[in-house]
């Protein structure tokens, strides 16, 4: 699975509600408007749609990247996860 990380998001309400639609069993909220879903087959334009973020009516700002690698000071629990949806093969 392919994990992207989507933050600076001007409307974390609308992005947190897309984001458990689409990605029900696939998130991680972060806080601080930061949030991470796991995906399998979909490009970051396409996550980033999904979750809110684009040109479309009522679409919000943010930034979405592919996590490759990672390092930082955070609950231990994302570092877990990013590491069991990066070693799935579901999606």
């Amino acid at each position: 699975m392919q994990v992207f990380a989507i933050f600076k998001v001007h409307n974390p309400d609308l992005v947190k509600t897309k984001i458990v639609e689409q990605y029900p069993d696939g998130h991680y909220e972060a806080g601080d408007s930061t949030f991470f879903v796991a995906t399998r087959g979909e490009t970051t334009r396409q996550v980033a749609t999904k979750v809110g973020l684009g040109d479309g009516d009522g679409a919000t700002s943010g930034i979405v990247i592919p996590v490759t690698s990672y390092w930082g000071r955070q609950d231990r629990t994302l570092w877990e996860w990013i590491s069991v949806q990066q070693n799935t093969n579901g999606g």
